[in-house]
């Protein structure tokens, strides 16, 4: 099968910056059993190819590099995007990552080559919050871009049960839940090693991976860590992520009396290197405002590590299992936030079991499972379009359908 790819970015050719972790990893397992090429649209500033985990990337460079697209330069995108799908052959399907602009050009592409299209909703393609100017809905621009995706799509399928019900509540269909999951053997736990008699365990240790941004907000997880200090004073916070504040962080964490021992700032950490830091952690912690598929949540939980965090994706649908592995807090202020982290520090059989439970289900929905999946739903999607095809072509010529023998 042809199975072609249309992303927004996050397939640099090293493999490790400027990357989408998850796209990696299905394109990846794809290309075991598939012929790939991936469309991606401004992942380089000039237009270009070249090979990336077996797969073919085709570079489609933006109009106008950080600029806005207007209706003129979006056309002109899609046009060549188009062209560029077809250079190495027909595609037999066509999957489009997330329900924005890659989504409505992977429906321009499917509609070219007359086959099947996925599209993947996993982001901010319906929110509008013009207090974090965050959202593809902030704008009827972006508002038509992705009802075009979603409504263009033969199947739609989103990353999390919380995602899912964001997407119904617009007043979009949702045909499959189909989690992107990680790499279970990059993300895993450590083996534990007897003690030696100098090493100095690193206990109360917090982590958070997440971009320094104002939808990720973590002000508020270092207003509530000043409060877990309080009450345990060797705790320690990792804030791992790129700093898009200008070190705005860091500065309230200085204000607050954190200084480099309590809270360190990591900044960007490459796929390879992120497992070391959830290693170290006995809890991880996101603050978002909206996240519809927080993937770190299941990097943490593949490594063995609980989350505590916002209403938000992964959080909220791993809290809702039964056993849970996650935990929701509600409200968004430091106290509440502080006493969730602190009553699981101070409950190990209770953080082991969430992390327990968490892990089993990371690896029963991991990145083998998300391309197996989605190879049964692009094989499904063709098998749909061949019927309607013939069902076309059988009512033009008077023909009835055969039953099966």
């Amino acid at each position: 099968m042809h199975v072609q790819l249309v992303v927004p970015g996050g397939v640099d050719r090293s493999g490790q910056e400027r990357v989408i972790p998850v796209i990696l990893s299905l394109i990846e397992r794809l290309a075991r059993r598939h012929r790939v090429t991936v469309v991606a649209l401004g992942q380089e500033p000039v237009d270009g190819e070249y090979g990336l985990l077996g797969a073919t990337v085709l570079n489609v460079r933006l109009p106008s590099p950080g600029g806005v697209l207007g209706p003129v330069r979006l056309a002109d995108l899609v046009r060549r995007a188009v062209v560029a799908s077809g250079r190495h052959g027909r595609p037999d399907v066509v999957h489009g990552f997330w329900a924005g602009v890659s989504g409505m050009t992977a429906v321009a592409i499917g509609r070219r080559h007359r086959v099947p299209v996925v599209v993947s909703a996993a982001g901010g393609e319906l929110v509008a919050r013009p207090d974090l100017g965050y959202g593809g809905a902030l704008g009827r621009g972006g508002r038509l871009i992705a009802r075009s995706a979603f409504r263009g799509a033969d199947v739609v399928t989103v990353a999390s049960g919380w995602m899912s019900e964001q997407v119904r509540a617009a007043g979009h269909r949702v045909d499959e839940i189909v989690v992107l999951g990680v790499d279970a053997i990059r993300y895993s736990p450590v083996v534990a090693s007897a003690p030696s008699s100098t090493s100095t365990p690193v206990v109360n240790r917090i982590c958070s991976v997440a971009s320094l941004n104002r939808v990720k907000d973590p002000r508020l997880i270092v207003d509530a860590f000043v409060l877990v200090r309080q009450e345990i004073p060797d705790a320690t916070l990792e804030l791992v992520g790129v700093d898009t504040l200008g070190g705005e962080i860091q500065r309230h964490a200085v204000r607050l009396g954190l200084d480099e021992r309590a809270v360190r700032f990591s900044g960007f950490v490459t796929p390879a290197a992120l497992p070391a830091c959830l290693h170290e952690a006995e809890l991880h912690v996101l603050a978002s405002h909206h996240d519809a598929a927080p993937v770190a949540v299941l990097e943490a939980a593949a490594c063995g590590v609980a989350t505590v965090g916002t209403r938000i994706g992964h959080v909220a649908d791993l809290a809702a299992l039964e056993p849970p592995a996650a935990v929701v807090v509600d409200s968004r202020t430091p106290a509440v936030l502080a006493a969730a982290i602190i009553d699981l520090l101070r409950d190990p059989a209770r953080r082991r079991a969430l992390a327990g439970a968490a892990r089993s289900w990371a690896i029963e929905h991991d990145a083998d499972h998300t391309a197996a999946t989605f190879e049964r739903i692009y094989s499904e999607a063709r098998a749909s379009s061949r019927a309607r095809t013939w069902s076309r072509s059988a009512a033009a010529s008077g023909e009835a359908p055969r039953p099966s023998t």
